[in-house]
């Protein structure tokens, strides 16, 4: 197989094959050393100012569910100075989640939702590991329903795929499975009650700043500096795998009025990899010690990390069957062993070592429009791919991020980078 550097430069240019994607760019930090790539461009529309503009690390993307990363560690500073506990009910901050309901089904005669009392506690913790009920209306046709349903008379929301500003309906029992979905944002503003301060301003003045990260916002539209510098979406054909410009240029909404803190900044590679480097290096300028401990510890009961295992090893699977298809070898560091994935309040995490790869302890995720970051203390690395690719868990992708990940640690990544 070709290198990384010229794999990615032939897919990001057309001819004398299809381009298979519109562009990306990579950041690596190891041994004290930085080194970012840039590939591809800003727009595949023709019409657009920013077609036919290089991408770079200052680039702005709409970082999606990166955003969680963030929201964790604002909720473990409000751990750290007494305002939160991660393991109490959340209705101790939320008085309007005191009463809570699950969704068993739908009344066919009347179409109106089944739903029966809530018994187990429903933590802060479980909020930021995905345990807690909760999910994303896209992502479960169930619940996508009931939010159509409450719509319909007269429940007001800016769109189905946000966090709503009031309760819904959880899918399961807290703590007793897992669904990814809208807890962090929940975890949100529960650091806005106890604090009196909008995310934007809390992050701002307690991750950004601190950081040095300046491109960095909930607020777009108030932020002309990094909206001129935003790539655009690009959407991958399910028929034939072809690439277009999205309908629409930006995914998230923009005109929010919520700072959601599960999929809502706006960043660039050059900010983003300061909070992974800070994690991986456990800053003192964010968290202590243990803070960070406690952001990369497991946090699932055992039948939750085994729904997430099972979620986990059918991505794996199609992501090594990609791996065979397009280059005729396996990926260059394998997935996580099933049972070595569970979810740690700032991501997923690994309880073993990935032979050349991330070590036990690691924790990563990523944002819907492809992208991915992984955070590793024990050998003080992170690592970020940032891409503006729809739809999410792009199979190509995730290929180009485990070889990705397998130059970083071999050190070939940063042969000749910036």
């Amino acid at each position: 197989m070709p290198s990384l550097d010229e794999f990615l430069a032939g897919a990001t240019t057309a001819g004398p094959g299809p381009r298979r994607i519109p562009g990306c760019v990579l950041t690596a930090y190891k041994d004290g050393v930085l080194h970012h790539k840039s590939f591809g461009t800003k727009s595949l529309d023709p019409k657009s100012p920013h077609f036919g503009e290089p991408l770079s690390i200052d680039t702005t993307m709409w970082f999606a569910s990166c955003t969680k990363l963030m929201t964790a560690i604002s909720v473990l500073q409000c751990v750290e100075k007494g305002l939160l506990n991660l393991d109490d009910d959340i209705s101790t901050v939320l008085p309007e989640w005191k009463e809570r309901e699950i969704l068993l089904g739908f009344d066919e005669a009347t179409g109106a939702p089944l739903l029966k009392k809530a018994e187990g506690k429903l933590s802060l913790k479980m909020l930021l590991t995905h345990s807690s009920g909760l999910c994303y209306a896209g992502l479960v046709p169930e619940f996508k329903r009931y939010v159509k349903y409450r719509t319909e008379r007269g429940w007001v929301i800016e769109a189905a795929e946000l966090c709503p500003h009031e309760p819904v309906a959880l899918l399961f029992e807290p703590g007793t499975s897992w669904k990814y979905g809208i807890g962090t944002d929940w975890a949100g503003k529960m650091v806005e009650r106890v604090t009196g301060l909008r995310l934007n301003e809390y992050m701002d003045q307690h991750i950004w700043q601190p950081l040095g990260m300046t491109s960095t916002s909930f607020r777009l539209p108030s932020r002309p500096d990094i909206r001129a510098q935003q790539a655009e979406l690009t959407v991958r054909s399910p028929a034939d795998g072809s690439l277009a410009p999205s309908p629409a240029p930006f995914f998230f909404p923009e005109t929010t009025q919520a700072d959601h803190g599960g999929a809502g900044t706006y960043s660039c590679a050059r900010d983003y990899i300061k909070v992974l480097i800070a994690c991986a290096t456990s800053d003192p300028n964010l968290l202590t010690p243990e803070s960070y401990d406690a952001l990369c510890a497991p946090g699932l009961s055992d039948a939750a990390a085994a729904t997430f295992q099972e979620f986990q090893a059918a991505r794996f699977a199609a992501d090594d069957a990609v791996a065979v298809e397009l280059t005729g070898a396996a990926a260059a560091v394998p997935a996580p062993s099933r049972g070595s994935v569970s979810w740690a309040p700032g991501g997923m995490v690994v309880t073993e070592d990935v032979p050349g790869g991330r070590r036990a302890g690691s924790v990563s995720w990523g944002g819907l429009p492809n992208l991915s970051w992984t955070v590793d203390r024990k050998s003080r690395t992170a690592l970020l791919y940032a891409s503006q690719l729809l739809p999410p868990g792009d199979t190509f992708t995730r290929l180009m991020v485990r070889n990705f990940e397998g130059e970083v640690y071999s050190g070939k990544f940063f042969e000749g980078g910036v």
